[in-house]
This record gives C-alpha cells, structure tokens and sequence, in this order.
C-alpha cells in the first residue's frame, strides 16, 4: 500500500508543493512508527525537492518534520538529516 501511496502522490505531473508535502508526511509517519529507514529516505528527498524549488513552504514542513523525530533524533542518520534541515532554514 505505501509504494502505491507514493506512486500516485508523487507522480510527475505534482507539484513541489504537493511532492514535498506528500514526502514530509511520509517521512512523519516513518517517525511515528520508529522506521529510521523510512525517516531518512523520505526526508532526504524531500530536503532535495525544497533545494531544487526554493520552496520556504517544504523547508517548513521539514522544520516541523524534526519535531516528530523524539527518542530518533539519537540516531546519527537522522541527527543528519536533522542538521541538513536547520541548514535549509538559515540564510
């Protein structure tokens, strides 16, 4: 069901705005079920689709993608990718 989810969510003719969305929730909800993996994976596309658009919505959804990682954040993966957002949020 995810890869079918994603299929559909992210299919090309999206928008940033949507892909990045569809990304960020994606990877919350990889936070939620514990899945570094998935953290990680989909918050790194996402943090590339906010670089290549330039999109402050995308940088703010993955701003607020950070809140969700709790006990994860100990993780040097998703430490990372924590650190790769703040970078997005600074001038």
């Amino acid at each position: 069901m995810k890869d079918a989810l994603e299929q559909t969510a992210l299919a090309s003719g999206q928008s940033y705005r949507r892909r990045g969305a569809v990304l960020t929730d994606l990877a919350a909800i990889g936070a939620k079920r514990q899945d570094v993996e998935q953290v990680v994976a989909y918050g790194g596309e996402a943090i590339g689709l906010a670089r290549a658009s330039a999109s402050g919505y995308v940088v703010r959804r993955l701003q607020a993608l950070c809140d969700e990682f709790g006990p994860l954040s100990r993780d040097h993966r998703v430490a990372e990718l924590g650190a790769e957002i703040a970078t997005l949020s600074t001038p």
